[in-house]
């Protein structure tokens, strides 16, 4: 019985160990985003522009209500002078995504303002 809690602790802090050493943390659908990049700005990789633009950020990933697999980022920023939020949401399909929802302060962007905000982030990245 000895032997079988050495050889159970052994395996869980290896399973422990190999996790926190295995990367970023986050799951496909978020890498597959944080990775990618945006028609409007191509060269630009999402994750990294985010990084540079935001602090306090988030990411997850979940399914809708709709049943559609998203993605979404928490961050904060100064936006024209003042402090804000920003919700962004990508819709994933396959291996491909686009821009679903912007919210600032919990207030819904429509679909233009959201798109323009995300173009903002990603114009200012600076490799």
């Amino acid at each position: 019985m000895k032997k079988f809690f050495k050889l159970l602790s052994f395996l869980v802090l290896s399973s422990l160990f190999l996790i926190g050493c295995s990367g970023t943390g986050y799951d496909a659908n978020v890498r597959l985003v944080r990775e990618g990049h945006l028609n409007m700005n191509p060269g630009v990789p999402i994750g990294k522009a985010f990084d540079q633009f935001f602090i306090n950020d988030s990411w997850k990933s979940f399914t809708s209500t709709e049943n559609e697999k998203i993605v979404e980022f928490k961050g904060d920023c100064t936006f024209f002078n003042a402090p804000v939020t920003m919700k962004i949401q990508f819709k994933l399909s396959g291996n491909e995504f686009e821009v679903k929802y912007v919210g600032m302060d919990d207030i819904d962007l429509d679909y233009f303002e959201g798109l323009g905000v995300v173009e903002k982030v990603l114009s200012e990245y600076r490799p």
